[in-house]
């Protein structure tokens, strides 16, 4: 088992400052994972399968960093591709898709995210 390693950094707009900004993860290509979903800097808000999390109000969130962990395991035998989807609910682009792939079957991908509020 090898583990591969990816980083990413993005901006997210919010489109509504009165409303609050929700995180849902998808692992694709029948892989399984999880992810830990924290403030840059503070503890954990959430690990293991997020859906709809809820990370704030859109002014109280503009200017701060996420940083989201997402790990995945290549348990298809039939692809050793990886996609991750991340949906933001109240962001102008509210989608965020990658796609990826490991070399061996039973390899892990480790897809660590910077994602700043604007």
């Amino acid at each position: 088992m090898v583990l591969k390693e990816r980083n990413e950094e993005f901006t997210m707009e919010v489109s509504n400052n009165s409303l609050d900004v929700l995180l849902t993860i998808t692992i694709g290509n029948a892989q399984i994972g999880g992810s830990i979903i924290r403030w840059e800097g503070e503890d954990i808000l959430k690990k293991g399968a997020v859906s709809n999390l809820n990370l704030g109000k859109g002014s109280d969130i503009v200017g701060k960093t996420l940083e989201i962990t997402t790990n995945i395991l290549d348990v298809n035998t039939q692809t050793n591709g990886i996609i991750t989807t991340n949906y933001f609910h109240n962001t102008v682009e509210q989608v965020k898709f990658f796609s990826d792939s490991v070399d061996n079957h039973g390899d892990v991908f480790s897809f660590i995210q910077k994602v700043e509020f604007n």
